[in-house]
C-alpha cells in the first residue's frame, strides 16, 4: 500500500510541476487532473487492502474458498459478462436496424419524390 500511495503522490507531484510550466487555466486543469488521477490512485490502493485484508481473514480463519468455489466464482463473473455483452449487442442490433428501417423510408420517399416530378 506505501508503494501505490508514494506512487499516487509521485503522479500529483508530477503533474502539478508539469502545471507550472502553462497558462493559469491549464495550470488549475492539469492540477484537477493530477488530484483525480491521485484520488483514483488512492482508492485503487484502499481496494487493494481490503482485499488483502479479507484474503488474510479469511486463511486465518481458515475460510479459504476452495478450487471450486473459485472455479464458479469465476464462472458467475464469465457469464455476467457475456450476458451484459449479449445485451450491448442486442441494443446495437436495435439501433442499427432502426437507423436502417429510417434511411430505407427516406430513400423510398426521395424516389417517389422524384417519380411524381417526372
Amino acid at each position: 500500500m506505501k508503494k501505490l500511495c508514494a506512487t499516487a503522490m509521485l503522479m500529483a507531484s508530477l503533474g502539478l510541476l508539469a502545471a507550472c510550466q502553462d497558462s493559469p487555466e491549464d495550470k488549475m486543469e492539469s492540477a484537477r487532473e493530477s488530484m483525480s488521477d491521485a484520488a483514483e490512485n488512492i482508492g485503487d490502493a484502499m481496494e487493494d487492502t481490503g482485499d488483502a485484508i479479507e484474503q488474510r481473514t479469511d486463511e486465518a480463519f481458515g475460510n479459504e474458498p476452495t478450487t471450486t468455489e473459485r472455479i464458479q466464482d469465476n464462472l458467475d463473473a464469465a457469464g455476467d459478462r457475456i450476458g451484459e455483452a449479449y445485451e450491448d449487442s442486442a441494443d446495437y442490433l436495435e439501433e442499427k436496424g432502426e437507423q436502417a428501417r429510417e434511411s430505407a423510408a427516406e430513400a423510398r420517399d426521395n424516389i417517389e419524390e422524384r417519380l411524381d416530378r417526372e
